[in-house]
């Protein structure tokens, strides 16, 4: 079955690498900073999923921070429990939310407008944390969806 792209204006992109080899894409309109984090910031809270490493004081609000390699159950791309994190911000709604990454590799405008969607094979319970595949140059990367992310969060639902 051919996946047949989907017309779409260019957007902007934040693309982010987690473990080696994993390379996602955020929307550029919901990133608000980049910031590395000291794991002693943060403030762990009970009962939550143990991705959710906790809430740190950014600006004066309240900030979750999620292992979104964890979250993602992405092998290798857990950090170092000692270093400072490396976190895109990111806001929906009222809602502020530190993703942990291994890296940040920057802006970028979606290839050729297309937007391609996730492969029907992918569990279900990730397909629906992408809008798609977008590509930089030759390379696709899943384009997240912070909104669905804590939508998530807030069900504590995880995947079968």
């Amino acid at each position: 079955m051919t996946r047949t792209p989907v017309a779409v204006p260019p957007q902007e992109c934040f693309a982010v690498r987690l473990g080696k080899n994993v390379r996602l894409a955020l929307p550029a309109e919901v990133v608000r900073e980049v910031a590395q984090i000291s794991p002693p910031e943060i403030c762990p809270l009970p009962g939550v999923p143990a991705a959710l490493l906790g809430v740190v004081n950014r600006a004066g609000q309240l900030c979750w921070v999620l292992d979104l390699g964890a979250f993602l159950h992405i092998p290798g791309a857990t950090p170092s429990e000692h270093l400072p994190l490396t976190t895109v911000v990111v806001t929906t709604g009222n809602h502020r939310l530190a993703l942990v990454v291994t890296a940040l590799e920057g802006l970028f405008t979606a290839d050729q407008s297309q937007l391609v969607p996730m492969p029907p094979q992918l569990h279900a319970w990730y397909r629906e944390l992408f809008q798609g595949l977008v590509y930089r140059q030759r390379e696709a990367l899943a384009l997240l969806l912070p909104t669905a992310v804590l939508a998530r969060l807030a069900q504590g639902d995880t995947p079968n």
